[in-house]
């Protein structure tokens, strides 16, 4: 059994300002899915999936598990509310965010190895570069440790506060604002603090993230792993920004938990995915970490975020132009321009 301090939660609640308050989605507007595979195998598996599970059912929230078809038994037996995965990790992500999409609700998709989520609700206006200064900082600060349910609120609170203030920013919200919101992708938070407590063009870790309905966006189901960094950019593509809660870590088990992803992670299929992420996004965009093997960073450059907005505008703009052109056309009383053969335009 997993239980929470209410304290917590509610100190955590405190860090939203008035407008994310005024945003904070029930639990039933979210749509909470388990990505899980093969992890029924081994003692330890089934202990890390137990505590994802009892973590959501002390928040009140009972998760649908995406699965491999080969443990599928195993994860009902266990309780969960198991379906099959469609056969590769990607494919139960984008399985998970279509049900979403048809219930009408943001989508929270999490690993089955989460044993913490914690808020540094202390920090939350503090930035300090010095690493030896944030992690000495960091070590005497009160942690909130909260259920899975409650963050996934919380970060939808704060995307939809940041979609409603593009609104009041420019009176149309054309690129429609963040529509993916996540965590600190280390469980450092000293690393953290060395940024504002949201930032809006950053990498979103794959562990637990929140999508809102409006995203249209899915996984590249050419990938196997690394495949968050490719959504990201998505993301950052299509509508602009994302936002990422940088006083937010988790207590992840990933690289060294059997199964899931850890079962086809060797270095030819990281290189693998390393290199369709760079054909696809560019080598200024897909950068080799500079001191982790296999690993890569995300720097999305600014131009490529006003890119992204620019072409929203002009888009919109264009949408305008020709719906007043068409009505123009048709109340002039003559008869409308059909396009001949040569391409120019005839009465």
């Amino acid at each position: 059994t997993v239980q929470f301090n209410p304290k917590h939660e509610q100190d955590f609640f405190k860090c939203l300002d008035d407008d994310e308050k005024a945003a904070l989605p029930p639990a039933s507007d979210i749509h909470f899915c388990v990505i899980s595979a093969r992890r029924t195998r081994t003692s330890l598996g089934i202990k890390g999936c137990m505590v994802v599970h009892e973590s959501l059912k002390a928040g009140g929230v009972k998760a649908k598990w995406y699965v491999d078809k080969g443990s599928l038994e195993q994860y009902r037996r266990l309780g969960f509310d198991a379906v099959e995965d469609g056969g590769s990790l990607c494919a139960a992500r984008n399985k998970a965010l279509k049900e979403a999409r048809k219930l009408n609700k943001a989508c929270c998709e999490i690993s089955d190895d989460i044993s913490r989520w914690v808020y540094y609700g202390a920090l939350e206006k503090t930035v300090i570069k010095d690493e030896s200064e944030a992690n000495r900082l960091t070590k005497r600060c009160r942690k909130l440790q909260v259920s899975p349910v409650a963050a996934a609120r919380f970060l939808l609170a704060r995307l939809r506060a940041a979609q409603q203030r593009n609104v009041q920013h420019d009176g149309k919200n054309v690129t429609g604002g963040p529509k993916l919101a996540g965590v600190l992708p280390t469980g450092n938070v000293a690393r953290g603090i060395r940024f504002p407590a949201v930032t809006h063009s950053n990498f979103i870790l794959g562990d637990f993230f929140v999508v809102d309905v409006k995203s249209t966006v899915d996984f590249d189901s050419k990938l196997t792993l690394k495949e968050d960094y490719d959504f990201t950019c998505s993301h950052l593509q299509k509508y602009g920004e994302v936002l990422r809660c940088n006083r937010m870590i988790l207590d992840v088990a990933h690289y060294s938990n059997a199964g899931g992803a850890v079962s086809i992670r060797n270095a030819a299929e990281e290189q693998k995915n390393i290199a369709t992420l760079v054909k696809k996004w560019g080598i200024s965009t897909i950068r080799k970490h500079p001191t982790r093997e296999n690993e890569v960073m995300l720097h999305w450059p600014l131009k490529k975020q006003k890119a992204a907005t620019a072409a929203k505008i002009s888009a919109k703009k264009d949408s305008k132009a020709g719906s007043k052109s068409g009505h123009s056309s048709s109340s002039s009383g003559g008869s409308p321009r059909k396009v001949i053969k040569t391409g120019k335009l005839k009465k």
